[in-house]
């Protein structure tokens, strides 16, 4: 019989830790980008993949870790994840003397990252009963939002007062306290989840190979060329691991993805609008404290204050975006969502050095205001178009996607801002014309990744019945 946590509410507690932490490592650490690019005298390819590995570990990972999870035991897992995190987070200031030393101990907290996010959600889904999941998942949200928003806050007032090394020692705390509340609040459950068959290893490792050497490409693409033996290398490397990658999953009993489910017209459009969604949010969110650091020369704790904006208005429209998809579907509040997106994408080429805090906190809110109403209506196309009894999987594939999408953006912003700034500038631009034409072609990216999403949301096939559902479990739509 399965043992029972000895709170439901403590284990909400522990992974709500989990959920706002690590959106606040994130968050605060990417407004610190342009000190520690001062600091360590690099460029900005170079700062660029501390963003990039925290995301770009996870894409790889997450699949992995969720069926370690299921074999081994949420809690054994939940207790290594932060327990390294934490020990990573201290470790990276102290003992990194170089950009490379810290990109590596950012890899590693990448890592823990995986460990816990890859089965946050299943453990809250194990633990409250039908009547209360719902409002626990929703709530689950609040916590990545309020991280989203400390993370700039919290981390602007860090970069004034301290150094970037207080934002590693604060998530540190976080560790630990996740670390602490996992060893009180969740029973034993190794024995419950052990006897079953062996993770997928080689697909996973197939998986990394199939997107890191794709991401590494993107991100040096500026500085190797796209016509180099060095992309080449990298693009056919990640090309064989995506060959290998299908053919073992074609070949083994329990895959990490079922390709299967990409039959279903549905579940791929509406992962498509996903993986477009998150890859214009976080190019969006790349480029913003550089404007707000370089061009309008912005302190980093009223910079963090301005970047808070988005993740509220993100925070009051999520449950109308809900209601929405509750009643009428997912298609009006997505199409919706990536219309204000595009709206905002195109509001921000006319940023110049002059350009107002009440116009960039409007963008910003049209950010936060466009993610909101557009998240949960494909989050539910995406779980409900599979049978229940595959939504697991399907939530573990979306959470890949989205953090696959939140890699891209990075990688894709970077190499715009370089490249088009490197172009722009040997026309003997000045720096600052430079860096803002360069951004305007970054955002006219955005916008056609957004609106690439919403033709795709309006060309997604109806919904099926429950009892079509039921009939035709595995058929295309």
């Amino acid at each position: 019989m399965r043992k029972k946590p000895r709170s439901k509410w403590m284990v909400f507690a522990v992974t709500g830790i989990a959920n706002f932490g690590f959106s606040f490592s994130s968050n605060s650490l990417n407004l610190a980008l342009p000190f520690l690019r001062e600091e360590f005298g690099v460029t900005q390819g170079d700062v660029s993949w501390l963003a990039l590995v925290y995301t770009l570990i996870p894409c790889c990972m997450l699949l992995l870790f969720g069926n370690l999870g299921d074999s081994y035991g949420y809690k054994r897992q939940f207790q290594a994840g932060f327990l390294l995190f934490a020990v990573f987070s201290v470790c990276a200031p102290l003992l990194s003397p170089n950009i490379g030393v810290l990109v590596f101990f950012r890899a590693l907290q990448g890592v823990a990252y995986s460990m816990i996010i890859s089965i946050t959600q299943a453990v809250i889904y194990r633990t409250f009963d039908d009547s209360e999941r719902g409002k626990a998942l929703g709530i689950n949200v609040v916590f990545v939002s309020a991280g989203l928003i400390s993370g700039p806050t919290i981390g602007g007032f860090l970069l004034a007062y301290f150094s970037w090394h207080s934002i590693f020692y604060v998530c540190g705390i976080f560790g630990a306290l996740g670390y602490l509340g996992t060893a009180v609040a969740l029973e034993n459950d190794a024995v419950q989840n052990s006897g079953r068959e062996r993770p997928d290893f080689a697909g996973s490792a197939f998986f990394a190979l199939f997107v890191a050497p794709l991401s590494i490409a993107l991100n040096f693409s500026d500085e190797w060329g796209f016509l180099s033996a060095k992309f080449g290398i990298a693009i056919l490397l990640s090309l064989a691991g995506l060959l290998l990658f299908i053919r073992k999953e074609r070949h083994t009993a329990q895959p990490i993805m079922p390709l299967n489910l990409f039959r279903n017209r549905t579940f791929l459009m509406a992962n498509g609008v996903s993986f477009l969604s998150y890859t214009t949010q976080q190019l969006t969110f790349y480029l913003f404290p550089f404007f707000l650091a370089d061009i309008i020369r912005l302190s980093s704790d009223w910079a963090g204050m301005v970047l808070i904006a988005s993740s509220v208005v993100m925070m009051i429209f999520s449950p109308i975006g809900g209601a929405f998809t509750d009643r009428f579907g997912p298609k009006p509040p997505v199409i919706a969502g990536t219309l204000l997106f595009a709206l905002a994408c195109l509001l921000t080429t006319f940023f110049t050095e002059q350009t107002g805090l009440p116009y960039i906190i409007l963008v910003l809110a049209l950010i936060g205001a466009g993610s909101g109403l557009s998240t949960p209506g494909f989050n539910v196309a995406i779980i409900g178009s599979v049978p229940k009894n595959q939504a697991g999987i399907a939530s573990g594939l979306l959470a890949t996607a989205r953090n696959l999408g939140l890699t891209c953006g990075t990688t894709l912003a970077s190499v715009m801002l370089t490249v088009r700034g490197t172009h722009y500038t040997s026309l003997r631009y000045p720096e600052t014309a430079s860096h803002l034409m360069a951004q305007r072609d970054t955002y006219f990216v955005g916008i056609a990744l957004v609106l690439g999403a919403t033709v795709l949301m309006a060309c997604l096939p109806p919904p099926k019945h429950e009892s079509e559902e039921k009939q035709e479990p595995g058929k295309t739509t």
